[in-house]
């Protein structure tokens, strides 16, 4: 939270307009004005300057700013510079995380070719024309509490029209990615993309390939774990882009010929379970048991059965293709941080399939395995695929509150900082705490050289 002698100064001079004070969180005030402060210009910007002018709250809020990323990490103890294609602060609150970005200048490219480095900084008229769409090309500026709209952005929001900035073929082409958010907006948002973008999307799918598996692996996750799931990813596979982004044809050895020709089909069980996920349990499927349950969903029958089948496999058999399925998950798309803990849940969902007494005795806690937790989250979205008995989901869905999470790169459950941990995550050493809200302190040595202990 903001210090409470923090700068106020945010919002005192605003014009009365569509976005007001009480619109804006307090972290971001607190933000705002500390580099304000500094002699730094810096504006709201992106999706949630849309979303607060279609009178909806935002998901998360994004800054820009004239300070370069080393000036920002400088101002705040809890910051962290990412990127390599494009260097960005992220700032850590126990309540949000918020992206400071630099103003972009014109960056260097080659006709016809992405954007591989971008790290070339300028002023917020260059940096609206290196967006996206229109409607995300809008700035806030917190001191005078103006909407900066150099695109025309507000023009189209009113219409519900979805329109690059560039000549689409140019635009898709510096960032092929821009195709799958087209799409994500368009049935998120309710917009119609505009003709002349929708004609560049459906002829240009291939342009996919071009991008890194881990970018189309996290854009994929978002399409997952949104309510919208089913028509997010019909909307894909209508506009040619679905095949490009699962990619699944160079892993025909581990995916089932009919999912390799036809994935929406077989996903689309799947992703009626992701959009109803939170009428039965209380949290958002995490992104790394969605991408599980989606990849087992594909595989053939065989492979399903050797990693959750209790016994079905030798163990020459499974150990060597447990290794080759890491290899596939890091090649397809995983994050190096998902790999192991992945392997961990379907070994203690294997586990429970194997022994199911042992993990839902009431009268004592079950053993602690590794994973347990996401594995119990995993078969319940594989019961349409995997003989799951229903009598065991129940036991074990209703004891979600008393296992820890995986410690896994996306955190799986949000948590409120200073919630106390729950017994099982105490008895592992597991926190219940959320996040820390920045990196963590060095020990201080001290000086003088270490003295060997008396004889």
């Amino acid at each position: 939270m903001p210090r409470k002698n923090a700068p106020r100064n945010v919002g005192s001079g605003w014009e009365e307009g569509p976005i007001g004070p009480g619109d804006i969180h307090p972290t971001i005030q607190f933000i705002c004005a500390r580099l304000a402060e500094h002699g730094h210009e810096v504006l709201i910007v992106g999706g949630a300057v849309r979303d607060l002018l279609l009178g909806q709250r935002p998901k998360d809020f994004d800054l820009a700013t004239s300070a370069r990323p080393e000036e920002v990490k400088r101002l705040f103890r809890n910051a962290r510079i990412i990127g390599r294609r494009f260097r960005l602060v992220l700032l850590r609150y126990p309540d949000m995380t918020v992206e400071v970005s630099t103003f972009r200048g014109e960056a260097p490219k080659r006709a016809g070719d992405m954007i591989r480095r971008d790290n070339r900084y300028g002023t917020w008229g260059e940096d609206a024309f290196r967006r996206d769409f229109t409607i995300n090309a809008m700035a806030f500026d917190p001191t005078t509490g103006k909407v900066l709209d150099p695109v025309k952005g507000q023009a189209d929001l009113e219409a519900r029209r979805l329109k690059t900035i560039k000549p689409p073929l140019e635009s898709f082409t510096e960032d092929p990615v821009r195709m799958l958010r087209a799409v994500r907006f368009q049935v998120r948002l309710g917009f119609e993309i505009a003709p002349a973008c929708q004609k560049a999307i459906r002829g240009e799918g291939r342009m996919l390939e071009k991008v890194s598996r881990h970018r189309l692996a996290d854009e994929l996750q978002r399409f997952l774990t949104h309510k919208q799931a089913p028509g997010l990813l019909n909307a894909l596979a209508g506009n040619g882009l679905l095949n490009p982004l699962l990619n699944l044809k160079p892993h025909d050895w581990f995916f089932a010929p009919a999912a390799v020709k036809d994935p929406l089909s077989a996903l689309e069980p799947l992703l009626v379970r992701f959009s109803r996920w939170e009428e039965h349990l209380s949290e958002p499927p995490s992104p790394t048991v969605a991408l599980t349950a989606l990849v087992l969903t594909l595989a053939t029958e065989r492979h399903r059965a050797w990693l959750l089948g209790p016994g079905e496999a030798p163990r020459e058999v499974l150990g060597p293709f447990r290794n080759r399925l890491g290899t596939l998950m890091a090649q397809w798309g995983f994050l190096n941080g998902q790999v192991g803990p992945t392997l961990a849940i379907v070994n203690a969902a294997r586990a429970i399939l194997a022994e199911p007494e042992r993990f839902t005795d009431p009268r004592e806690p079950g053993p602690f395995l590794l994973g347990i937790r996401e594995a119990w989250l995993l078969l319940n979205a594989l019961r349409d695929v995997i003989s799951v008995p229903q009598a065991l989901l129940d036991a074990g869905l209703s004891q979600l509150g008393n296992l820890p999470d995986l410690p896994i790169l996306d955190h799986p459950r949000p948590v409120n900082r200073g919630e106390q941990p729950t017994p099982a995550a105490r008895r592992h050493g597991v926190s219940g705490d959320g996040p820390p809200f920045g990196p963590k302190r060095k020990r201080r040595r001290r000086s003088g050289r270490r003295q060997s202990p008396p004889d």
